[in-house]
């Protein structure tokens, strides 16, 4: 299970430490400190390790989803011909471009809706999709 990284920093920031004060404090390696300030990647140990040297339970380390909020919007993409289920199919290419767009403003694809059926051959006689997108909302 992932830790929270950025829980991590806070907690270091907040005693005025720098990264190598941490990894010395908790008798790890520098590089692994980066890497959990980075990635939230601890082994077992790791991770009581910091939490000892930061002076809380392991449990104040973990991710912590029940305060997370999310915004959410519904992108309407047009498309001009039937929707093939094929990964290598040009409409589908257009599709992840389209996503990856918003993929860059940190919009993360929640749900894709069709608004006809799926038809027995897998294609779709339809002019457009519904992508529901999902963003975490920021603390500032």
């Amino acid at each position: 299970m992932k830790i929270s990284a950025k829980r991590v920093v806070e907690l270091r920031k907040s005693r005025y430490w720098s990264q190598s004060k941490l990894a010395s404090m908790s008798g790890l390696n520098l590089r692994t400190i980066q890497r959990v300030e980075r990635e939230g990647v601890a082994s077992n140990k790791s991770k009581i390790a910091i939490a000892e040297a930061l002076g809380v339970n392991v449990s104040e380390l973990y991710i912590n989803t029940s305060s997370s909020q999310y915004e959410f919007k519904v992108l309407e993409i047009a498309l001009d011909r039937n929707i093939a289920l094929d990964l290598n199919n040009p409409l589908v290419l257009e599709l992840s471009t389209e996503l990856n767009k918003h993929g860059q403003a940190g919009w993360k694809l929640a749900q894709i809706m069709v608004p006809e059926a799926i038809m027995g051959s897998f294609a779709v006689p339809s002019h457009k999709l519904l992508a529901v997108m999902q963003r975490e909302i920021q603390e500032t």
